[in-house]
């Protein structure tokens, strides 16, 4: 019955345009923001030259206070604000980019922080389980004899496949960006990098199933594919700020607390290669437990829910 429904669900999924759109899609965007990583010079932009920056650093790491080492900075750039003006500084579009000397590793999580993956990921699962109410395929529950949780764990089961293909293809695309336009193609697969990708792969397939939860709720496409956007975009952070000051006043908590610390897009922006092992388990736990929530959750919305 399980290995019916897994080809099944496989067949419909590889039928699917978007499931090689977004792929490609995301080919596109990691290669555009990777020429910014690694090709824009950014101090060029500002007419500052690769030495400039390190004199400018020296200055500042041999300033005998804060104060003296933001001062050195401010008239630093103070210095090159109106040399421009005056035309006397060459600007530079296209050298040496702010990660030019950088691993494949190190820009693979920059790619992940920036949550490109996540918005194409939260795309694909909509389209996924919305088609299943829009077409009508949720009447093949009839031909389960009555095991609806065996269909949806095996729909769940391939948007956790399709959440590392996702993954795997965007270390892909760094991989190939690097060869391209890096100074070197460092791999740097470690004990540090493997712990990340497989943290922040069990983050996308959290999203995914919130993502998928959504269309479930809602039976609509548009529903789950506008949550995802809404946070992958980071659109509640706003919010999520203003009601982390009112707890810490409520609660007299710490005031460094801030709900989004416990939010799966949150961890995914902010978990690196260097991230301390309180900030790797924390992300851990906000995988497991989101994840675990949406499964059951949706779990139970459809098995009693009659079918349409």
């Amino acid at each position: 019955m399980f290995s019916k429904a897994f080809k099944s669900e496989f067949y419909r999924i590889s039928r699917m345009k978007s499931t090689y759109i977004l792929i490609a899609v995301l080919a596109a965007i990691i290669l555009i923001v990777n020429f910014l990583y690694l090709k824009v010079d950014m101090y060029g932009l500002m007419g500052f030259s690769k030495e400039d920056i390190e004199g400018i650093q020296q200055m500042g790491t041999s300033a005998e206070s804060y104060e003296d080492s933001f001062m050195t900075g401010f008239q630093a750039g103070l210095q090159s604000s109106e040399e421009i003006a005056e035309g006397d500084t060459t600007i530079h579009l296209l050298g040496e980019g702010i990660l030019y000397e950088e691993s494949v590793a190190t820009l693979y999580t920059m790619d992940v922080g920036s949550m490109y993956e996540l918005l194409l990921i939260s795309i694909f699962v909509g389209l996924y389980i919305g088609s299943v109410y829009s077409t009508g395929l949720d009447k093949n529950l009839n031909n389960f004899a009555g095991r609806r949780g065996l269909l949806f764990a095996v729909r769940m089961l391939h948007i956790a496949v399709y959440s590392l293909v996702m993954h795997i293809f965007t270390w892909i695309f760094c991989l190939i960006t690097t060869a391209m336009m890096a100074k070197s193609v460092r791999l740097e697969i470690d004990k540090a990098f493997i712990l990340y990708f497989i943290v922040t792969w069990l983050l996308c397939v959290a999203f995914g199933w919130i993502v998928a939860g959504m269309a479930h709720m809602s039976r609509s496409k548009a529903a789950g594919i506008t949550l995802g956007i809404i946070l992958s975009a980071g659109l509640l952070s706003t919010l999520i700020s203003v009601a982390s000051l009112m707890m810490q006043k409520r609660f007299d908590l710490d005031p460094d607390f801030n709900l989004g610390y416990y939010t799966v897009t949150h961890n995914v922006a902010a978990l690196n290669l260097y991230s301390d092992g309180h900030f790797v388990v924390r992300a851990l736990i906000c995988a497991l437990v989101y994840g675990a929530i949406s499964y059951i959750g949706s779990l139970l919305i459809i098995r009693k829910r009659d079918i349409a």
